[in-house]
């Protein structure tokens, strides 16, 4: 059982109340502030006759946890981290919008909706739909990753409708928010590897190089810092890139020869065609594999 007390805060505020009206002759000030701000469950006596002062019933700040739907959201999460959009889009699609309450609940859902719009479906509209609701309904509450990663993912939104004023803000945006993030965890590290190369992704398209590559690089600072080979073979594609738009030949040839690589042990036969295609295209030699 949880509390909500961010709706608690607000039937207060609705009835024009302060803290200390609410609780007076039923429990403490403290006790109204950390229901408001930790969601902490006071006793049941002391909940009931604060509903009866707000007119309103227990059930309406009061949830049952849903395990079911967090285990729900965490798979949805992992198959977009390891880019299996169908298996993500089939599992977002059992669960019924209206039975969201929590802020998180929606938060991931517009996420991964926007998300799946835009890679899966190329559906731009349905992306700055999704993405956009996410912003505009949580923007002005504490940062977290979905709200670094939706602001992310409306930048490349609209890039790909060519609206690059718009997209330039809004990833620049994204990556100053990321900074404040901590990599706690192998999920955290993972979104935070994604935004990071997706980001020096669009940078490099936006001939930034410079840009592109101090992003790269610090991708994959936190990728040998955590011992994670998440996305390295792709951060290291992007940086080969940069360095041959900055015509420093010979350190993207090494990198790409370090991305074909990483991509031949993790199996990744999408970045092994690029990555040849890329040496093609720019008349740097086949990888011997004695050098790996």
């Amino acid at each position: 059982m949880r509390i909500l007390g961010t709706r608690m805060r607000a039937y207060r505020k609705a009835r024009g109340l302060s803290q200390a009206a609410l609780s007076k002759d039923i429990c403490t000030q403290a006790t109204i502030s950390l229901i408001e701000k930790r969601n902490k469950i006071p006793s049941m006596p002391i909940l009931m006759k604060l509903c009866a002062r707000l007119g309103i019933s227990i059930n309406e700040v009061i949830v049952e946890n849903n395990y079911r739907l967090g285990r729900l959201f965490g798979e949805i999460g992992k198959a977009i981290r390891d880019r299996h959009y169908r298996t993500a889009e089939a599992r977002l699609d059992t669960i019924k919008f209206n039975s969201l309450k929590e802020r998180d609940e929606l938060k991931a859902y517009y996420y991964f909706r926007g998300e799946i719009q835009l890679v899966n479906h190329r559906n731009t509209d349905e992306a700055i739909f999704n993405f956009g609701m996410l912003l505009n309904q949580f923007g002005g509450q504490k940062q977290d990753m979905y709200m670094v990663m939706g602001r992310l993912g409306l930048g490349l939104a609209y890039m790909e409708k060519q609206a690059f004023d718009k997209a330039d803000l809004l990833v620049e945006q994204a990556v100053t928010d990321l900074a404040q993030f901590e990599a706690d965890g192998l999920e955290a590290i993972q979104n935070q590897l994604r935004v990071l190369l997706n980001a020096a992704s669009f940078f490099q398209k936006r001939q930034r190089a410079t840009r592109a590559l101090k992003l790269v690089d610090n991708g994959i600072k936190l990728s040998m810092a955590n011992s994670s080979f998440y996305l390295l073979e792709e951060l290291f594609e992007v940086k080969a890139m940069s360095q041959l738009a900055l015509k420093d030949k010979q350190s993207a040839q090494r990198n790409l020869y370090v991305a074909y690589a990483l991509a031949t042990i993790s199996s990744n036969n999408r970045v092994l065609h690029r990555v040849y295609q890329d040496a093609t295209d720019n008349n740097i030699p086949p990888l011997p594999l004695s050098e790996v």
